[in-house]
């Protein structure tokens, strides 16, 4: 049992290793090499651990529930595109995708169980643990190759959303896992993983509403399994049914709360603070509570400070000048510590919300991201 062990915590810890370089050092381990990597690793770890089995209570049953869950959430997922729009997808259906990214996107998948089912199958808290990081940067390592992260200047907010996502996902995969062997969620993750090189058109939702949303999900799921499969259903008290209602709301309620400002997609939200160029007033690593601009009822004058769009960039400057010009309001801004004002204008197009106060330091994790994921 202790020569198991160490294979066990040699195994993880080399595969953390390992992944963690790939993540961190760009370009070096593409989606083939990832493929190979996992492959090998759970064939070899599959030979030379010995293996529990699962208590498959259920099993059958809740194959076909994830495979219904996963069919709901695209459903819902495509019907909020009524709303935020579609865009074309980036891969399109063929042999060559079925090759080159459907075939070893699925070997992926179900080579990742594997090893979370010998890993997770010990019983061991701290495998556990090991088990479950190695999850998440495997799911990072796979959608930095899907969304291109390196080449991406939304890498932070990308990486926020897989993070947590993957969090929330894999703590569901656990627990699964444990209670009903593995199959369900390789059904689970081939259903709403796969889809994106299938369908031709993609929602166009916003990336910290479709976070949230992969957030709140994976919670569901485990109470519908909780409330179908666990047998003391029944004699659960009252009280405690409405403690999980309760919880269940509060959740609901914070993350509403959090995608409406950090979404940018109501009238206020947050940004984070990426330069210094108005220290003394908003500092770099502040998050900034900001009100979105509405060119037709708002109205901007000198002083006043602004987040403005310019070459794909947000910026957040004072406005020092504005100019009427063939009918349009032109304005001139400057960061207070810069020496020279801004070059150019801009136009009430460009501006996307008003600065209100700041929140200091809290943006310093982003920034941290950003430039470590930019060097």
């Amino acid at each position: 049992m202790k020569a198991d062990k160490i294979k066990i915590y040699v195994s993880e810890i080399t595969l953390l290793i390992i992944l963690s370089f790939a993540l961190f050092v760009p370009n070096i381990f593409n989606k083939t090499m990832i493929l190979f990597l996992l492959t090998i690793y759970a064939i070899i770890v599959n030979y030379i651990i010995k293996k529990r089995k699962t208590d498959s209570v259920n099993s059958k049953k809740v194959i076909l529930l994830m495979i219904l869950l996963a069919t709901i959430y695209l459903v819902s997922y495509y019907l909020l595109g009524l709303y935020f729009g579609y865009n074309e997808a980036t891969y399109k259906i063929g042999i060559s995708t079925i090759v080159n990214y459907i075939i070893p996107m699925a070997v992926i998948i179900i080579s990742t169980e594997t090893l979370r089912k010998i890993y997770i199958m010990q019983n061991e808290r701290n495998i556990t643990i090991l088990a479950f990081i190695i999850c998440v940067l495997i799911d990072i390592l796979i959608y930095k190759n899907i969304y291109n992260l390196l080449e991406n200047k939304d890498i932070v907010e990308k990486i926020s959303f897989i993070l947590a996502t993957s969090v929330a996902y894999n703590l569901l995969y656990i627990y699964i896992t444990k209670r009903y062997d593995i199959k369900a969620n390789i059904y689970y993750k081939l259903i709403t993983i796969l889809y994106i090189y299938i369908i031709p058109y993609i929602p166009n939702i916003n990336m910290f509403f479709y976070s949230v949303l992969n957030i709140i999900y994976p919670y569901i799921i485990y109470q519908v399994l909780e409330y179908t499969f666990t047998k003391d259903n029944m004699v659960i008290a009252l009280t405690d049914k409405r403690k999980r209602i309760v919880s269940t709301g509060i959740i609901f309620t914070l993350a509403i709360i959090l995608v409406m400002l950090i979404s940018c997609q109501f009238k206020y939200g947050l940004i984070v603070v990426g330069s210094g160029s108005m220290t003394g007033v908003v500092n770099k690593g502040d998050m900034a509570f900001i009100e979105r601009y509405d060119s037709k009822n708002d109205e901007i004058n000198v002083g006043q400070i602004i987040v403005f769009k310019k070459n794909d960039i947000k910026i957040i400057h004072r406005v020092i000048e504005k100019i009427q010009s063939d009918g349009e309001t032109k304005y001139i801004t400057k960061g207070d510590v810069n020496p020279k004002r801004d070059e150019g204008y801009i136009t009430d197009d460009d501006i996307l919300a008003i600065y209100k106060y700041r929140i200091a330091y809290i943006g310093y994790p982003s920034i941290w991201l950003n430039e470590t994921f930019n060097k």
